[in-house]
């Protein structure tokens, strides 16, 4: 009798081991986008009009850079694992924002799907205590673990205002960018981590960062390290071009280089068509 115990128990492992690597590789072919059986749901017309209110300078692109964006978000959405913990409101709404907001930072990229950066995007009621750091966070991003956590509550803060230069969601997403970027050989890798090069040596010219944060435009959370100063700068970069390129010009070319779109151009045309 003991034997026969035995064997079902064996024949349950393996059967789980099987099980979870046919998810694996279900998993794997969605991430790649060459899973035949799963295609993303393309936008509503009340969701692009969403995506449109929350990022203004949507309407500063062509129809045709439009069309992409709106099908690399629903990429985004559908692709990506989002994971929320405990009672999370708007769940479908928090899904779009996130990932309107990746789309609208990589929208001047070919290669936008965040393979090496993100897998899984968490999601918290609110602020939240991180097991990572023993510390209470409302965001923050593990390279490592290819994982972005949020405080929904903040989320919903960072788009209620969208000329604040506050933006939970993009100030996370731009870490994540940097990580995507590093220690690839494409074009537009080397050309952002060319960017955060001369970012870095602003970062090191006391005077110069002095002069940024004393002007009251940038936080002062942007003095924390060279990665904060790069998603300080890119949340202002998205909520409030006009006033960044007109007071700090030489930065904001910097920027707009590094993810390669200038939000005041009329209706800019430069990105990738392939999605």
């Amino acid at each position: 009798m003991t034997d026969i115990w035995i064997d079902i128990f064996a024949i349950t492992c393996l059967v789980g081991v099987f099980a979870y690597g046919l998810y694996i590789v279900y998993y794997a072919l969605g991430l790649y986008d060459i899973n035949p059986f799963y295609r993303p749901v393309p936008l509503s017309q009340e969701e692009k009009e969403k995506l449109r209110h929350y990022f203004p300078y949507l309407k500063s692109m062509g129809k045709g850079t439009q069309t992409v964006y709106f099908k690399r978000v629903a990429w985004f959405r559908a692709k990506k694992a989002f994971v929320f913990k405990h009672q999370v409101n708007n769940q479908a709404l928090v899904k779009l924002l996130l990932s309107g907001a990746v789309c609208y930072l990589t929208i001047g990229f070919r290669r936008y799907k965040m393979i090496r950066s993100i897998h899984r995007i968490v999601l918290h009621p609110k602020k939240y205590y991180s097991n990572f750091n023993r510390r209470y966070h409302l965001g923050e991003y593990h390279p490592g673990l290819k994982v972005v956590a949020l405080s929904e509550d903040t989320v919903h803060m960072g788009f209620a205002d969208t000329t604040d230069n506050r933006n939970l969601a993009i100030h996370e997403f731009a870490h994540a960018v940097y990580f995507e970027t590093k220690d690839k050989n494409s074009w537009e890798a080397l050309r952002f981590q060319w960017g955060f090069r001369e970012l870095k040596r602003l970062f090191a010219n006391e005077a110069e960062l002095k002069r940024m944060m004393d002007s009251g435009y940038f936080r002062t959370y942007g003095k924390t390290n060279v990665f904060e100063f790069l998603s300080v700068l890119t949340e202002n970069f998205v909520e409030t071009p006009e006033e960044f390129m007109t007071q700090f010009p030489v930065v904001f070319g910097i920027v707009s280089k590094m993810y390669n779109q200038h939000p005041l151009a009329d209706a800019y045309e430069h990105i990738s068509k392939n999605v």
